[in-house]
């Protein structure tokens, strides 16, 4: 490489060099402002214990979170369930440890970009306000995107003040983001992969059962009592529903009807942990969508542990009804359908077709009786006019006194209207003999005739 050449490229490489430190120093996610440090919210974190009441606007939504006597944070949106303490908590801390970076735009115009627009259906910024018992605010900060910065060490967020038109540049953490959903302990059930003892599972009908039994917490899951053998039995399928259990989230929560007690569940559960808690889980079906309600109870011989976190879950859970998903309610329904000819029939249903059976040959032997003397009395009265009837005679009792084994078979297996249905089927064909003995009547008086 020639020296002219050499210095070219160093050039280059010094100009490409300066516009990167420019351009390093003068974006605005990297610099750091005159205000660095400062607190945006002063004096919030000495009354953020005065806050009984927080509001979170989002995409035209509301989300109301309510702090009672006891500390506790229900939210309103949710039918009054209790909301996630901690994270309300950390939200409230972060909010008030805000630090300024650096002012941003105030121009209305570029606020979508930073996400500090004012709150409507459309907007994506969060708009936080703090309330005491008494109703008044405490503040109101419209929190927009997150970024991280390198200066700063650490995470940040645009945000601005819902009456001033300046937005800024923060540090610090204060997530307010999510569905309803979200902000809740939508966990019903305490269990954890080896905790579950034993589950029984019982169908609408509580004539089919089957229990699932562990003899200890390493080993699986086994049926040890089938009330019949159409059961899903798997280990597949115990697999998922004990995934499903421990994994036991609602979608919506509503406060339990009063009369929920005459409705009739369409399968039911009972869990017993190793260490004495009892959980029972009913399924109801209301307006084609499924519904869990569970109650806990512990064991005689549980732990005082144990005891309380039956009676603290009880008080928790004891007035709700939870709407579950689709695939948590499969997971719990292991029964087959029993094919019917594979069903034993009771002794009310045998005592029926005994029933049946009389009937049907009572009604044999009356149409049998009346076919015999509608013969007769059409016969004539010549010598060979009574061979002839006698061999119809003969044949006709045959016919009904001794049926071919396929029509016998049939009645014993067929319900008592086949039978009824065989026993007109064998009137016909008398009706039709008999017809046929009105025309054979005839040719025997031809034959008196001649002779």
């Amino acid at each position: 490489m020639n020296p002219r050449s050499f210095y070219k490229l160093l050039i280059v490489s010094l100009v490409a060099f300066a516009s990167a430190v420019t351009v390093w120093i003068l974006t605005p996610e990297y610099s750091v402002g005159t205000f660095f440090g400062e607190p945006l919210l002063p004096g919030l974190i000495e009354k953020i214990n005065e806050a009984d009441v927080v509001s979170i606007e989002h995409a035209g939504q509301t989300l109301t979170f309510l702090r009672d006597n006891n500390g506790d944070w229900t939210l309103m949106e949710a039918n009054g369930y209790p909301a996630d303490k901690e994270r309300i908590r950390n939200a409230l801390i972060g909010l008030a440890h805000l630090e300024k970076i650096e002012p941003k735009t105030a121009l209305p115009e570029f606020y979508p970009d930073l996400q500090v627009e004012d709150t409507s259906e459309t907007s994506k910024s969060y708009l936080v306000t703090l309330l005491n018992a008494e109703g008044k605010q405490l503040s109101s900060l419209l929190v927009g995107k997150n970024i991280s910065g390198i200066t700063w060490n650490g995470q940040g967020y645009f945000v601005r003040f819902p009456d001033d038109a300046q937005s800024w540049l923060v540090r610090g953490n204060v997530d307010v983001t999510g569905t309803k959903n979200s902000w809740l302990s939508t966990r019903i059930l305490p269990l954890a992969k080896g905790r579950t003892g034993s589950i029984t599972l019982i169908d609408g009908t509580r004539t089919r059962e089957i229990v699932y039994k562990r003899t200890d917490p390493a080993l699986p899951l086994l049926p040890v009592f089938l009330s019949d053998r159409y059961f899903l039995t798997s280990q597949s399928f115990i697999e998922k529903m004990e995934k499903a259990l421990t994994s036991f989230d609602f979608e919506e929560a509503v406060n339990r009807p009063a009369n929920l007690s005459e409705e009739i569940p369409f399968s039911s559960a009972l869990i017993e942990t190793v260490d004495g808690l009892h959980i029972y889980v009913f399924l109801y079906l209301i307006d084609s969508t499924p519904y869990a309600a569970v109650s806990f109870a512990p064991a005689d011989n549980a732990s005082e542990s144990v005891q309380q976190e039956a009676i603290d879950l009880e008080a928790l859970h004891g007035k709700w009804l939870y709407r579950i998903s689709k695939e948590n309610v499969s997971a719990l329904l292991p029964f087959l359908s029993i094919p019917e000819e594979k069903a034993e029939p009771s002794k009310k249903t045998e005592t029926t077709k005994t029933n049946a059976k009389k009937v049907a040959a009572a009604k044999a032997a009356s149409s049998t009786a009346s076919t015999k003397k509608a013969v007769q009395a059409k016969a004539a009265p010549t010598a060979s006019a009574k061979k002839e009837t006698s061999a119809k005679k003969r044949q006709l009792v045959k016919k009904e006194t001794a049926p071919d084994k396929k029509e016998t078979a049939a009645k014993k297996e067929t319900a008592p209207d086949k039978k009824e249905t065989a026993v007109k089927k064998e009137t016909v064909s008398d009706k039709k003999e008999t017809s046929s003995d009105k025309k054979e009547a005839p040719a025997s008086k031809e034959e008196t005739v001649q002779k």
